[in-house]
């Protein structure tokens, strides 16, 4: 077995990539080198230690931590098994919240311990965003549960444990939690605008409604943050924004999908209209009438 020293080496220096290399240093652990593409940038440091490429990388961490896209993570484990044949006594970590530990099969056949560290979070840029406090979504491989969830709390995160079987599903979930809620937001916005409203005016409706709600659904149960038309059975104003949205097939799709996951998962009136309503075509005639 080489040589493996206390500390953690970073893999990537992207947006999660530089928080997590702040956060090391934060948390006083050793931040022993960030490998990253080509040549550092001058002045590209983090803490006392310039980045590394991977031709001077020394691999030697006790915590190697894969900051990759996880289209990556793979070839990526390849490689670094093929630099240090016996990673005994070392801890590899990806932080994909949709991949397993299956993709580090590389550096676990050269003896590493595995797992994956997924954060709960959301890292628009590469400002360092503080981590204590934050939730980590961890998938222990064999015998490193303690060991991982010690490596999240040290950072002052919250370790939440994802069994390998259920990591597609909790990553489903996240993804509608944040791009996805982007997304739906994006598609309100539009259709205000369709109304004639200006940007600047269909943010602020926008805005007004979703923050809100968002602060009902975490204070109050997501029964009681539920209101509208859906809530109250208002059958005929949900036809309304139906054949409205007829013009924009897109926008129309996005209404749809929630709607029938309203109808479905909470508490309506007049359910069986409602789901008449969102089960039958509108005709185009009605909307030019």
């Amino acid at each position: 077995m080489g040589r493996v020293r206390e500390g953690v080496a970073v893999i990537g220096a992207g947006n999660w990539g530089s928080s997590l290399a702040a956060g090391v240093v934060a948390a006083g652990i050793p931040l022993l080198e960030v490998v990253v593409r080509g040549a550092p940038k001058q002045g590209a440091k983090f803490s006392d230690r310039a980045a590394v490429t991977w031709e001077t990388a020394k691999l030697d961490a006790r915590v190697i931590w894969l900051c990759v896209p996880d289209g990556q993570i793979a070839a990526v484990s390849a490689r670094i098994a093929a630099r240090r044949s016996d990673l005994r006594g070392q801890l590899a970590v990806h932080s994909s919240g949709a991949l397993t530990i299956a993709a580090l099969e590389a550096v676990s056949k050269s003896g590493a311990g595995v797992g994956g560290i997924a954060p709960v979070f959301s890292f628009p840029t590469r400002v360092p965003v503080p981590l204590r406090n934050v939730m980590f979504a961890v998938e222990p491989g064999p015998g490193q549960s303690r060991n991982m969830a010690a490596l999240v709390r040290r950072l002052g995160g919250k370790p939440l444990r994802l069994s390998s079987e259920n990591k597609g599903l909790y990553h489903a979930a996240a993804t509608m939690a944040s791009p996805l809620l982007v997304s739906e937001l994006q598609a309100a916005v539009t259709t205000a605008e369709l109304a004639g409203l200006s940007s600047r005016e269909a943010h602020a409706v926008v805005g007004v409604l979703a923050t809100a709600t968002l602060r009902n659904f975490m204070t109050r149960s997501p029964e009681r943050s539920f209101s509208g038309a859906f809530a109250r059975g208002d059958a005929e104003t949900v036809e309304l924004h139906l054949r409205t949205l007829l013009k924009h097939p897109n926008l129309r799709g996005v209404y749809l999908a929630l709607a029938r996951n309203a109808v479905q998962s909470l508490p309506v009136r007049n359910r069986p209209r409602l789901e008449r309503v969102l089960a039958s075509p509108v005709s185009k005639r009605r909307v030019r009438d």
